[in-house]
């Protein structure tokens, strides 16, 4: 049994509260991400619930998804966890030595769906997601450091345009219930015979309302420049306490972005968009405020049925695409994620891909 459950904690570690000094965004999309997460002036599909409602106003087409499961990994996970598969976590002597030959490294998995209707104006949708970080730290003995959530939300969005649809407005709710998970475990810990149920007791588990707020504007100059604002968690999601103990907040974040667009051959038969956001303009999401982890860039080429991505996110490369045939429709990103203090530093690589089924 705790083999079974510790697999889970390491093949689903479970919206990650993440490692060391990860920007602990709740949700990021695979299109947001394969533009270099810069979405907060672009923001035109279901995904603007979770990076600027007023972009909702931008929804051209009606469009719904019946199921759509993401899974995200490290590229380092699949070696990790053949030689974890391999141990016998009954052993101290065999976990430590797993430990030792990790140490330092950051392994991150997340797996999502995200069931919606999003329209001109409006979108729904639920939200089932568990994703986290594992790190080992502490040479002289060390320790497996989770910190890790799984939760279930819904999600509304509304927005409106002012000033001739030059002024785009929008707010979102949402509901989120969310279990927490943030210890760190020896090995005399992992191969304990109460493993299981200290796991247990370790996990908080809350829930909580939030609103999120969010403008657009654009500007009649060419090239389309749109300037974005949004505030998410609007002063903090409070997510209660469980048997006494506090289980935490969502803090609130404010992202400012700017886009630009264009189109080429007949009839706008190939459109770019270009984007740069600066995230966490007042420092909440992570212990550092390192400026270069909070820049992103990005750029998307779309054609009917392809688009290609690219851009920086945190100072690293990525790049992503999609493939749409209306009714099935596959995403995917190759970015890197800053797991240390500053940019630089600590670049976990990610590969993120996505089904959807819908129209």
């Amino acid at each position: 049994m705790k083999k079974v459950v510790l697999t889970l904690i390491l093949l689903m570690a479970l919206p990650s509260f993440a490692a060391a000094s990860e920007m602990n965004h709740f949700f990021e999309g695979v299109r947001p991400l394969g533009m270099g997460g810069a979405f907060t002036a672009v923001a035109d599909d279901e995904n603007a619930l979770f990076y600027n409602p007023a972009g909702l106003a931008k929804v051209e087409s009606w469009g719904m998804a019946l199921a759509n499961p993401l899974i995200e990994s490290s590229e380092s996970n699949l070696e990790f966890y053949e030689d974890y598969d391999d141990t016998d976590t009954d052993s101290t002597a065999e976990v430590l030595n797993l430990l030792r030959d990790y140490m330092g490294q950051n392994s991150h998995f997340r797996g999502a769906v995200f069931p919606h209707v999003v329209m001109k104006n409006f979108a729904i949708g639920i939200l089932g997601q568990g994703k986290g970080n594992i790190k080992i730290d502490n040479p002289a003995y060390p320790e497996l450091n989770v910190e890790a959530m799984v939760s279930v939300s819904g999600h509304m969005g509304y927005s409106f345009s002012l000033l001739e649809e030059k002024l785009l407005v929008g707010v979102g709710a949402k509901y989120m219930s969310v279990g927490f998970l943030n210890q760190s475990y020896t090995a005399d810990d992992i191969a304990s015979s109460t493993f299981d149920d200290d796991l247990e007791d370790d996990l908080l588990e809350g829930s909580g309302f939030g609103f999120d707020l969010g403008v657009m504007y654009k500007l009649p100059l060419p090239l389309k420049p749109t300037l974005g604002l949004t505030v998410l968690n609007v002063g903090e999601v409070d997510l209660g306490d469980d048997d006494g103990v506090d289980v935490g907040t969502l803090p609130q974040q404010i992202n400012a972005g700017v886009s630009v667009a264009t189109e080429f051959g007949e009839e706008g038969w190939i459109e770019v968009i270009g984007a740069a956001d600066y995230m966490d303009i007042t420092n909440e999401l992570s212990e550092d405020d390192d400026m270069y982890k909070r820049l992103h860039f990005g750029v998307e080429a779309k054609i009917p049925v392809i688009a290609v991505r690219a851009g920086i996110y945190q100072g690293y490369g990525l790049f992503g695409a999609t493939v749409d045939f209306k009714l099935i429709k596959l995403d995917y990103a190759n970015y890197a994620s800053e797991v240390g203090s500053y940019a630089g530093s600590n670049a976990d690589r990610r590969h993120v891909v996505q089904l959807s089924l819908g129209w």
